[in-house]
């Protein structure tokens, strides 16, 4: 081999070596296009009901107070269940298309797993019994300050104190209540230890997780919303200014934005290059999409948009109090 054979194969060799390099730094479309397709919606694979409110997703609540009825119904002919505390579990029998379920005196959280023996799918029901808010003295329940509700506005119903509370404790506070939401991330910001106590309503996490595959279906790929506000306290809601009425002391509000990067603000999802309200505007645009409510009454309700300031980014309010109202647009 001459001197010019040894040059081309050391020139060979190092050109191979550079387009190996080159494929292993360089982002492969395919790639990305994987990442973006992680999104899951979640929703339920088979029809199931709870005291006549459908469940929507693999993973929903559902809230109970003591010894209240607990009724499944549904179409499909081969289903089994089981409900569990603690890991223990209790098997529970169809018949008809339905079955039955006593809750318990003992307020907490008890795991109901329906399964569709055809299809091998699941439904995970977290089944909170409540605390009743008749065990409230001077506004203080367990040891938690609530405070006083006040009278409802109007005399509506949706307006109305709650007649029982969510026991939350350090152990149940990370369980996931829809496909994307964790118990935790609507916990009021008081400050004191476990148990603490919450309102959250189901119509809420639905309009969210509707909202939040509107999104990610127009490329904005996030797990989650960052809840900065959801459930309050009256006496923490008056602690802080707010009005006595807000839809935050009734479980269905919630402050969101999006921070899919982990910076603790709202990313720059407008794509102009900068974190402003218009990127809360450009979220409101989502949340006031009509597609979104499913078309129901039950998820139609506030959106208000807030600009940055020196405690926060920008972000969006939404609730589901039944009533159109916009605000800060």
């Amino acid at each position: 081999m001459t001197r010019l054979d040894d040059f081309y194969k050391g020139q060979s060799l190092w050109a191979l070596l550079m387009i190996a390099t080159l494929w292993v730094l360089t982002p492969h479309p395919s790639h990305a296009v994987t990442q973006f397709q992680d999104y899951q919606s979640g929703k339920a694979q088979f029809e199931l009901n709870a005291n006549d409110k459908n469940i929507p997703y693999e993973i929903f609540f559902h809230s109970l107070m003591p010894e209240q009825t607990l009724r499944l119904t549904s179409s499909r002919a081969q289903l089994s269940s089981r409900v569990g505390l603690n890991q223990q579990w209790q098997t529970l029998d169809w018949k008809d298309g339905q079955l039955q379920w006593r809750a318990p005196k003992t307020p907490g959280l008890y795991s109901l797993e329906t399964t569709d023996k055809a299809s091998g799918h699941k439904i995970q029901l977290s089944v909170f019994v409540l605390r009743p808010a008749s065990e409230m003295k001077n506004g203080v329940l367990n040891g938690y300050k609530i405070g006083s509700y006040p009278q409802p506005l109007k005399g509506l119903p949706t307006y109305a104190a709650p007649k029982g509370f969510i026991e939350v404790t350090a152990e149940n506070m990370n369980t996931k209540i829809t496909p994307h939401f964790t118990l935790g991330q609507f916990l009021c910001k008081q400050a004191g230890g476990f148990p603490k106590y919450m309102v959250l309503k189901q119509n809420l996490l639905e309009n969210l997780e509707n909202l939040l595959a509107s999104v990610n279906e127009e490329g904005i790929r996030t797990d989650s919303f960052v809840v900065m506000s959801g459930y309050r306290t009256p006496a923490y809601n008056k602690a802080i200014g707010n009005v006595a009425n807000s839809r935050h002391v009734y479980g269905d509000a919630s402050d969101i934005f999006i921070d899919a990067m982990g910076k603790g603000q709202m990313n720059d999802i407008n794509g102009d290059g900068k974190v402003d309200k218009n990127d809360a505007h450009y979220l409101y645009q989502f949340a006031s999409n009509h597609a979104i409510h499913d078309h129901r009454e039950d998820l139609v309700g506030g959106i208000g948009v807030y600009n940055a300031n020196s405690a926060h980014g920008p972000f969006v309010h939404v609730d589901v109090r039944g009533t159109k109202a916009r605000w800060g647009i």
